[in-house]
């Protein structure tokens, strides 16, 4: 038997691993136009930028309905409606428009993808509206190389000093 056959090694590779550390940060926002002040109508943490994207536009839908509620809504019934003309702000349909586009979500993507912020805001009569992500500062870990076949890392549990159990004798 040769020397090469019993000391068998996995190749190591020439740089070590490491894992992707991608975080993003995600938040729905509502700005008073005098910038006084700022509302965090939610968060969210996305693994990847697939997910932050796919909140973003879950969360401008979500958004969009209390900004043009359905007239025949039960909470609306003792309410006075009045219609709005063409020329008033409607932060609704800018959401609405966003969530709908698969291109835009194409780019919201792509440009989480880079690492980049992307941000979306749409005005209303006296708040702006913003859905945004940015990635989050992380640390990279080292990744351990695995284990060979047939050999453990790590020794077992129980290894090591062991001690005899204590017997407890009752007098009787």
């Amino acid at each position: 038997m040769s020397a090469a056959v019993g000391m068998y090694r996995p190749p190591t590779p020439a740089h070590p691993l490491r894992r992707a550390a991608v975080t993003l940060r995600c938040e729905a926002t509502a700005h008073h136009l005098s910038g006084s002040r700022e509302v965090i109508l939610a968060c969210y943490r996305a693994a990847s930028p697939r997910l932050a994207a796919r909140w973003m536009r879950a969360e401008a839908r979500h958004r969009a309905r209390p900004l043009a509620p359905e007239p025949g809504a039960p909470h609306l019934e003792s309410v006075l409606l009045i219609a709005a003309g063409p020329d008033c702000p409607r932060p609704d349909d800018g959401l609405l428009a966003w969530a709908g586009s698969d291109e835009r979500y194409g780019h919201a993507l792509r440009v989480l993808g880079s690492g980049n912020t992307y941000l979306l805001n749409v005005t209303g009569y006296d708040a702006r509206y913003s859905v945004r992500a940015y990635a989050l500062p992380t640390r990279n870990r080292l990744l351990q190389p695995p284990a060979p076949a047939g050999r453990r890392r790590h020794a077992q549990a129980g290894a090591g000093r062991h001690r005899t159990p204590r017997r407890w004798r009752f007098a009787r």
